[in-house]
């Protein structure tokens, strides 16, 4: 008999700039960390390590769907977790002389 478990895909934060890096984290309902996850990101694809954790970074601005999957198991069959980062376009701090 195969157990279902549903994914939680945590975000450190929902918006993010382009160029910076965000942690996410994919755990199950009962918070234990899933271990190689796949995180599919636009066109790209990443796995969380033993933790439940792995860091994106994006290039282009907009809203980026995040998916996370697990492969079921004998024993384990993984609802997917889907979340919605919004990628901001980066800011260029003026510079102080400007002000001048």
């Amino acid at each position: 008999m195969r157990v279902k478990r549903t994914l939680v895909l945590d975000l450190e934060r929902r918006d993010v700039s382009v160029g910076d890096t965000i942690t996410v984290r994919v755990r199950d309902t009962t918070n234990r960390p899933i271990e190689g996850a796949r995180i599919e990101a636009g066109s790209g694809r990443h796995w969380t390590d033993s933790t439940g954790r792995c860091q994106l970074k994006f290039t282009t601005p907009g809203f980026q769907k995040l998916v996370a999957r697990k492969a079921a198991t004998d024993r384990v069959r993984y609802e997917p977790a889907t979340a919605l980062v919004r990628a901001l376009p980066a800011t260029k701090t003026p510079h102080l002389s400007q002000y001048r």
